[in-house]
């Protein structure tokens, strides 16, 4: 009986020697390759800090803003060093593990990516924005009923600086998806300006008054342009037209400025020749009882 035990001792003793003397084999025999891809690791992780610093500084040149710079940065210079750490787990016979761990990745990624979706949405929209050569910081923009200056874009929002003075984030997603008016795009504005005059008016006199105003306007300026005149149709208590010009700004507060200064003229000068801009007028009658 005492003789059974110790033999089984005696086995289990000699399995484990085996398995040590077999561990110690192994690790000789593979240290050529466990020396190699480490190597090729450390090598993957310098070099991807160098893409990373060469990679900013090409976005620097391309001029994408500071955060996206840096989040695009150290994108790649993830991607570098996963690419590297394959070939290493290829030197070294690992496949099969490298396989378990990116499919536990994919499920966490999947995971995370359904609670971020919203955030992920507007980083994605972000590094859109930053790349794309429509819109800058500066531009003068419209969208979503707001309209102001882009004061940044990050990976989150764009702010806008309003004519206000005030401030406005708007989600990077909402931007992408819905559309814009980029008055900064063009090197020119239009500038339009709605009026109106009475049924007794001379129609041909007021179109020549009001292209003529505006010329002599923009002559001052010592600016030419082009303009533009319209009767649009036969209202309640006038007779409406639109006449817009062009002039060479991307502001849009010097559209503002132009647009004053147009009306002011067009009423001073329709006040000179005795032409009626007519408001609404309610008549009431009383029945006599």
């Amino acid at each position: 009986m005492e003789n059974g035990i110790v033999n089984d001792y005696i086995n289990i003793i000699e399995v484990f020697t085996k398995k040590i003397h077999l561990w110690i084999q192994l690790f000789i025999d593979k240290t050529p390759n466990i020396v190699i891809a480490l190597l090729v690791f450390i090598l993957g992780f310098y070099l991807s800090r160098l893409i990373k610093k060469i990679a900013i500084r090409i976005l620097e040149k391309r001029g994408v803003k500071p955060s996206s710079r840096i989040m695009l940065g150290n994108i790649i210079s993830v991607l570098v060093v996963i690419t590297f750490f394959m070939f290493s787990l290829n030197i070294l016979d690992l496949e099969n593990m490298f396989k378990t761990i990116l499919a536990g990745a994919g499920v966490a990624g999947l995971a995370i990516g359904l609670a971020l979706q919203g955030t992920l949405s507007n980083t994605f929209s972000g590094i859109t924005l930053s790349f794309s050569k429509s819109i800058r910081i500066g531009h003068q923009i419209e969208t979503m009923g707001y309209t102001g200056t882009i004061e940044d874009i990050n990976l989150r929002t764009i702010k806008l600086k309003m004519a206000d003075g005030n401030y406005v984030s708007i989600p990077n997603k909402l931007i992408v998806d819905n559309p814009m008016k980029n008055y900064s795009e063009s090197d020119t504005a239009n500038v339009l300006v709605t009026c109106g005059v009475g049924y007794e008016s001379d129609l041909e006199q007021v179109k020549m008054l009001t292209e003529t105003t505006i010329r002599q306007m923009m002559k001052q300026k010592e600016l030419d342009t082009t303009i533009s005149f319209y009767y649009t149709e036969f209202a309640d208590s006038s007779i409406n037209f639109i006449v817009y010009f062009t002039i060479p700004s991307k502001k849009l507060s010097e559209s503002f400025l132009y647009k004053s200064e147009a009306i002011m003229a067009i009423k001073k000068c329709f006040d000179a020749h005795n032409i009626n801009i007519p408001f609404p007028i309610r008549t009431i009658q009383m029945d006599k009882q």
